[in-house]
């Protein structure tokens, strides 16, 4: 069985969380950069406002899975999922849903109702898993949660 457990990221949490945005895009230092610049508020995405979270699965002492997020103004919306990503090995298992759960709950915690996420038109696997979540499209390149606690009450098992 996994040892498998969810929480707030922590500073110590960088290196993993920069290796495994790394795999896909960029090198482990400038996500080391970005994501500390983030945690820290000294690097904000455009209409972000300065409360800001991101959340880890982890495997051990391993990051296998990270989502982050924001309060924001743009769009009109309340809140923006910044990142997520789940290590090749472990996608298709829970670990997005569940990470999106925390940051989902976290949202409603900030009375952050409608919730976007930018995303590539051709990325096919992400705008699957935004659609499975309750998104909306909102334009070519950004997906909408118009309300997020009610999208996350429909995920919820009864």
């Amino acid at each position: 069985m996994i040892d498998l457990t969810y929480r707030t990221a922590r500073p110590s949490d960088i290196a993993g969380m920069a290796s495994l945005r790394a795999q896909t895009w960029g090198t482990e230092d400038y996500w080391q950069s970005r994501i500390r610049g983030y945690m820290d508020g000294t690097i904000n995405p455009q209409h972000a406002l300065p409360s800001r979270t991101l959340f880890v699965a982890m495997v051990g002492d391993e990051v296998i899975g990270l989502i982050g997020g924001h309060l924001t103004q743009r769009f009109d919306c309340e809140g923006e999922l910044e990142w997520i990503d789940v290590a090749p090995a472990h996608r298709g298992s829970g670990v997005a849903s569940a990470l999106f759960l925390e940051l989902g709950e976290w949202f409603v915690r900030q009375d952050a109702k409608r919730v976007c996420v930018n995303v590539e038109p051709t990325n096919h696997a992400a705008l699957r898993f935004y659609r499975k979540h309750g998104s909306e499209t909102l334009n070519e390149h950004w997906q909408v949660w118009p309300d997020i606690g009610a999208s996350l009450s429909a995920l919820r098992p009864l």
